[in-house]
């Protein structure tokens, strides 16, 4: 049970991991939007500069289930997996940026299996012999970041566990996926859908019967007196 604050720790971090992933989505559509070339041109020019990145790093190319397999084994050095977690985030927002096609959950399941890689590593760097091993955290990371970036904290809790089967950590995603998604939503509010639709004036929360859940208590509404049926 005291091994939990590192996870704590993990979900602020993961936060920061799918405020930075959403943020450079933002930027990298509206760097594309601004420059005077056709479309025709953009998307091959993004493919372009996503397919320099994968020169280098070619782990970041398609899905890349190879790259968060070998952090779920804990193969991958943490130098590599910070790299790794920067050029992913740089090449899903050039495609999506430039006219691509793509979404967002699976570059949010490798940007938390390396964010969590990274936290793996150190904790089992400093205290070998009583925490989980470097792959546990990598779990607990993707489904944080699945959280945040996509504001649906339960989604992520149940995929990890349908992929897991495993009570004990799925207690250690729900602390890490609830920091995550309250931290997001105090510091930005929007998710990456929702955002998309208040760029055109649509705003969810907004929504009558929202206000009406944010403004009341529980005891106003409750009924104490209630008819009951006998089993009879």
């Amino acid at each position: 049970a005291w091994e939990l604050p590192i996870y704590l720790v993990l979900g602020l971090l993961a936060a920061l991991v799918s405020l930075a992933f959403i943020w450079s989505l933002y930027k990298l559509e509206d760097a594309f939007e601004s420059l005077p070339i056709s479309p025709w041109i953009l998307t091959p020019f993004g493919g372009l500069i996503v397919g320099g990145l994968g020169w280098f790093h070619p782990e970041i190319l398609g899905v890349g289930y190879e790259a968060i397999s070998e952090a779920l084994l804990g193969n991958v050095a943490i130098g590599l997996l910070l790299t790794l977690l920067v050029v992913k985030l740089l090449a899903t927002g050039v495609t999506i940026g430039s006219g691509g096609s793509g979404g967002i959950l699976a570059p949010s399941l490798f940007l938390g299996a390396t964010s969590g890689g990274v936290v793996g590593l150190v904790a089992h760097h400093f205290l070998p012999t009583v925490t989980a091993s470097p792959g546990a955290y990598a779990l607990v990371g993707m489904g944080a970041v699945v959280a945040g970036a996509t504001h649906a904290p339960l989604s992520a809790i149940l995929i990890i566990f349908e992929l897991t089967g495993d009570y004990g950590v799925t207690f250690a995603v729900m602390i890490a996926v609830a920091v995550a998604s309250v931290l997001w939503r105090q510091i930005y509010g929007h998710s990456y859908f929702t955002w998309q639709l208040a760029e055109q004036g649509i705003d969810l929360q907004a929504r009558r019967d929202h206000s009406l859940l944010r403004t009341r208590r529980l005891a106003e509404v409750m009924r104490r007196q209630v008819v009951t049926v006998g089993p009879d």
